[in-house]
């Protein structure tokens, strides 16, 4: 009987690791970009929110696992200090001399404590990638991520985000 509950607790523990992501794009082709000799600024959006709850930090969270999966395909990324409207951002990269512009907004954030609620993380990231010279989007997309239902596995949004935006920045990138 132990052999079987010690069995039966690794296949959940196993089974119930993995999270789920889902990476819309949009139609527009991808932007063609030699490796490394572009540039780019990354804003930092909002504090995420599900309800009242508002999940302070889940900005800068964003936007650093943006940079960090973005980071290999540019030559030098800037990355932006607090939330700014979109017209803000491009006036910010125009002054860092920045190709382009990666705006992100976050959708959803939920954070909760699995186990107690039987719920599962969730985070959903449109992300766009705007020349900065015409202000044009060329390049957008939406990334929707939840994690596991194992309570000590489950994580948070930014645990399993980062894979799921790297998986993006590669599609966007033809790699």
């Amino acid at each position: 009987m132990r052999r079987l509950t010690k069995f039966l607790s690794i296949l959940v523990v196993l089974t119930g690791c993995s999270a789920q992501q889902n990476i819309q794009e949009s139609s527009e082709a991808a932007p063609n970009l030699p490796a490394n000799q572009k540039t780019a600024y990354v804003t930092v959006p909002e504090n995420g929110r599900d309800g009242a709850s508002i999940y302070f930090r889940s900005g800068s969270l964003t936007a650093e696992m943006i940079a960090d999966a973005f980071a290999p395909y540019f030559m030098n990324l800037t990355l932006g200090a607090s939330f700014e409207t979109r017209d803000d951002a491009l006036a910010a990269a125009k002054s860092q001399h920045a190709d382009y512009l990666i705006d992100s907004k976050i959708l959803r954030w939920r954070d909760v404590d699995t186990a107690w609620s039987g719920s599962v993380d969730q985070a959903t990231i449109a992300l766009s990638i705007i020349e900065v010279k015409t202000g044009t989007v060329i390049k957008s997309g939406q990334i929707d991520a939840k994690g596991s239902f194992m309570g000590i596995a489950a994580g948070h949004p930014e645990d399993f985000m980062p894979k799921s935006i790297q998986k993006y920045a590669e599609s966007v990138f033809g790699q």
